[in-house]
């Protein structure tokens, strides 16, 4: 085996790990909602799409880097096309939500420092860093690339976590 793919492979346990809370978050996100279906109006679906539709994204993209990473072997381009792609994808679906969250943000004047880390710094730089690490993989610096993939699955279920809990804290706000 060559030393990328060893290097690759050394990182399975923590994808595996990684992986699996996300697809667990992403069903445990389901389970809140479900809680607050009754909650659903014309008036307020479009404040649970701003926080539900993130989360799920997130967490799918976790999971989706988790599955491309778990796969035994790559050369280095072959990985970084894909990586692109999804740093692409990434940003291409993040954008017009981060866009809307910083309307809603100045409308409403109510989002902290956190909020604004976890639902707007976050996503965005995850899917930079997604761009970052396929630029790496082009130019051998894969010890490179390999950070900033683990910090881009941290960064994402941290913004799926901050979006869910959002999501259950207005659930919470609705039904009293």
């Amino acid at each position: 085996m060559d030393v990328f793919n060893e290097t690759l492979h050394s990182w399975q346990n923590f994808y595996f790990m990684i992986g699996g809370a996300a697809a667990t978050l992403a069903g445990l996100m389901f389970v809140a909602l479900s809680l607050g279906l009754h909650l659903i109006t014309k008036v307020t679906q479009t404040d649970l799409n701003l926080f539900a539709t993130p989360s799920i994204s997130y967490f799918v993209s976790t999971l989706l880097l988790a599955a491309v990473m778990l796969v035994p072997t790559y050369t280095p381009p072959a990985l970084a096309l894909i990586l692109c792609l999804g740093g692409i994808a990434g940003m291409v679906k993040t954008l017009p939500h981060v866009t809307k969250l910083i309307q809603t943000a100045r409308k409403h004047q109510d989002f902290t420092l956190a909020d604004w880390l976890t639902q707007v710094v976050m996503p965005t730089l995850t899917y930079m860093l997604f761009l970052g690490a396929a630029l790496c993989l082009v130019v051998n610096q894969w010890s490179i690339a390999f950070m900033g993939l683990w910090i881009a699955a941290i960064f994402l279920l941290i913004a799926a976590i901050s979006n869910t809990w959002s999501l259950v804290m207005w659930i919470v706000d609705r039904s009293n």
